[in-house]
């Protein structure tokens, strides 16, 4: 073959060479080296909490029937329990002083019943206009020893109790007294469902 031929094969095969070249450059597409695949965004579910089980003393859920508190009704009084009340009240009313400005009394009026106040009342502004003296000291010390229950109803509302008391008089310097034994017979009236003295008697010596 002479060296035209050649020359024509060989210009062939370079342009052959050529265009592979640049359809692998401008066409082929290189894939990519391997990437870790990409997770879609996971949307996380709001976390249910499960119902707190109820404590003890707590008031019960919303739906749940709640039972109402009611208040524990008053012992009825009984005869021996105002007999005590009795004692304490004769105490405090026997013991008396001329510089107290009739504590003893004043401080019993919540005890009382109107009737009992107003004599009460009446008492304390009488012996007031009287202006008993002062300077001296005189006082009476009362101490209740027993109580019986003379009348007891509760259905009409009606006690009498008579307390024994000791009382001790003092005048002047304190060693100057005197001891005496006294009773008093307290009765009771049912006012407004509460049991209130309504009269006081104090007995002979």
């Amino acid at each position: 073959m002479d060296k035209k031929v050649w020359g024509i094969i060989i210009v062939i095969l370079s342009l052959v060479l050529i265009i592979g070249i640049a359809y692998i450059i401008f066409f082929y597409r290189f894939s990519s080296p391997a990437s870790p695949a990409v997770q879609p965004p996971v949307t996380q579910e709001p976390a249910v909490q499960p119902p707190a089980a109820e404590e003890p003393g707590l008031p019960a859920q919303a739906g749940k029937a709640v039972q109402p508190i009611v208040p524990a009704k008053p012992a009825e009084m009984r005869a021996d329990d105002l007999a005590r009340l009795a004692s304490a009240f004769a105490e405090r009313f026997g013991s008396f002083s001329n510089q107290s400005d009739y504590g003893n009394i004043r401080d019993l009026q919540i005890f009382m019943t109107d009737t009992m106040k107003t004599w009460a009342e009446n008492y304390i502004n009488d012996a007031r206009t009287k202006k008993i003296q002062t300077v001296i000291y005189y006082g009476i010390v009362t101490k209740a020893i027993s109580n019986e229950v003379k009348n007891f109803d509760a259905d009409t509302g009606q006690a009498e109790i008579l307390v024994k008391t000791q009382r001790r008089e003092l005048a002047g310097v304190s060693g100057n007294s005197s001891t005496f034994y006294q009773d008093i017979i307290i009765k009771y009236a049912r006012e407004q469902g509460v049991w209130r003295v309504d009269k006081t008697y104090w007995q002979s010596k």
